[in-house]
């Protein structure tokens, strides 16, 4: 969100980069919390925006805060447009099992969301890394090396709690039924972690209008050249197109 706030922020539009909950600056008892969480704190982050200064809303969601933004945005139901790097449902096994460390821990996660539901086992915590390809957050492998040092955001700690709620959470509108605002996915070329089937499918038949900009030679931490600046243009294009 960094590099394509920066950008929008230059442009005049309000910009606003919250940190979720055990992320970035934010001091709260990680093992806790749970998806539902997330979502119920960005829809309230929403309303506070609005109550704020009374502008639309627009969200983007980088990585897993793509569906997120779609999730605050299915409660909340005040927001004027999406914008998203991947969309992903848990739910579904073939979105697990490309998205997980090893296809074959796919087959694991019923023992990961039962054992996230026991009280004395819930609580536990493991790094993030050990279940999913924290190694393809970027293709810069310097970038790379720090994003995997930061124990705020990808050398953190995950509870089973929290994994448990992350493959299960049910939104409060299927995408058949959402109609709330329109939806961009931004799909990075050479995204080696999330591929653009697995947005399409994790949001198939959606009501609301849904549109794909492919962002070229870009990672799925879109920094690279000529992704990063087709970013910014196409975010540009759909913001003014709703506003």
């Amino acid at each position: 969100m960094i590099l394509i706030g920066a950008r929008l922020a230059k442009r005049g539009y309000a910009v606003v980069a919250p940190d979720n909950l055990g992320y970035g600056m934010t001091q709260v008892k990680q093992s806790e919390v749970t998806l539902d969480d997330w979502v119920n704190l960005l829809s309230d982050f929403i309303d506070a925006e609005i109550k704020r200064d009374g502008k639309p809303v627009i969200l983007y969601g980088l990585s897993a805060g793509g569906m997120l933004t779609y999730n605050a945005a299915a409660i909340n139901k005040k927001v004027k447009g999406i914008v998203g790097m991947t969309f992903l449902d848990e739910r579904m096994f073939m979105v697990r099992r490309e998205t997980v460390l090893f296809p074959l821990m796919a087959y694991s996660v019923p023992l990961v969301v039962l054992l996230g539901k026991i009280p004395f086992l819930k609580r536990i915590k493991i790094p993030i890394k050990w279940v999913s390809k924290m190694y393809t957050l970027t293709n810069n492998k310097e970038a790379l090396k720090i994003f995997l040092s930061d124990k705020s955001s990808s050398a953190s700690l995950v509870s089973l709690q929290f994994l448990s709620s992350f493959m299960t959470y049910k939104p409060a509108l299927e995408p058949k039924d959402f109609d709330i605002c329109p939806i961009l996915l931004t799909q990075p070329e050479e995204d080696h972690w999330t591929r653009e089937h697995l947005s399409t499918l994790s949001l198939a038949g959606i009501k609301a209008p849904f549109s794909i900009k492919r962002l070229k030679n870009a990672g799925h931490y879109p920094m690279e050249q000529p992704g990063i600046d087709q970013l910014e243009e196409y975010m540009v294009e759909f913001i003014e197109n709703i506003v």
